[in-house]
């Protein structure tokens, strides 16, 4: 049986334990997301990590106090959930989606926050809503494709989606605004505008640098929206191939 250990990650021992959904440095978004990380931990971002015998990750959760989400949520005197994932190896062992959960849980708890909150969808790049469902969660809005669950502890006013349809964008062309909040962004990124230059285009990227900025996202997603001509058309990571597709369909016949 796979032994899965959990670690609480923080400044002084993230070099040592990673950032949980990429273990290859030489990946793109390794070091921008380590230099995040560093700078989110003195908001009070937290980071649980299971890890096997050999320190390999099995599952982690990254979550903030609601003032520091990169969410367009407002959830303050909340714990709000930023990712969950659990690798294939991890889903082997069992529960540890939930053994995360009720970490996060006991923690708010302990600190005397209003609650739990995660922002979950049944789309792509974020969690679903079943885990939390079954860990006392609650549905309490809904918003495009994604959902808002909590977990109340005690009185206090209600996490809630932002609005975010006066945040979108009036700047023409190609533009991609992103966090590095997920390191796979990154590589999304660069594919992005190397297919755009095939093109003869060039996308503008705005990188949002506080937590303030991602509550004012153009996206519900937060952390990465594809813009045409102020309107988005991804909230999430875009490879290559569903780029051009996108090309084809939604830009080039409005330029020819």
């Amino acid at each position: 049986m796979t032994e899965a250990t959990l670690v609480k990650v923080g400044p002084e021992n993230l070099s040592a334990c990673g950032i949980g959904c990429t273990i290859n440095p030489r990946h793109p978004g390794f070091g921008p997301k380590v230099e995040w990380l560093r700078k989110r931990f003195d908001e009070g971002l937290r980071f649980l990590l299971f890890r096997d015998g050999d320190g390999k990750p099995l599952a982690f959760l990254e979550y903030v106090p609601g003032e520091f989400v990169w969410r367009p949520l407002a959830a303050p005197g909340w714990l709000v959930v930023h990712c969950l994932w659990v690798y294939p190896a991890g889903m082997k062992v069992g529960g540890l989606g939930s053994r995360l959960i009720q970490a996060c849980v006991e923690e708010a708890k302990q600190a005397d926050f209003t609650g739990v909150a995660a922002m979950v969808s049944d789309g792509p790049w974020m969690a679903g809503p079943e885990v939390f469902l079954k860990n006392g969660f609650h549905l309490v809005a809904a918003a495009d494709r994604f959902q808002l669950v909590h977990r109340r502890l005690k009185e206090g006013a209600v996490p809630r989606f932002r609005e975010i349809r006066h945040t979108a964008t009036v700047d023409r062309g190609l533009h991609i605004v992103y966090a590095p909040q997920c390191p796979l962004l990154i590589k999304s990124v660069k594919d992005l505008q190397a297919v755009a230059a095939e093109n003869g285009l060039v996308v503008k990227i705005t990188e949002l640098d506080s937590a303030a900025a991602a509550q004012r996202a153009p996206s519900y997603y937060g952390v990465f929206s594809l813009l045409w001509n102020g309107r988005l058309l991804s909230d999430h990571y875009v490879s290559r191939g569903r780029f051009r597709n996108i090309l084809r369909k939604e830009i080039l016949p409005e330029m020819f």
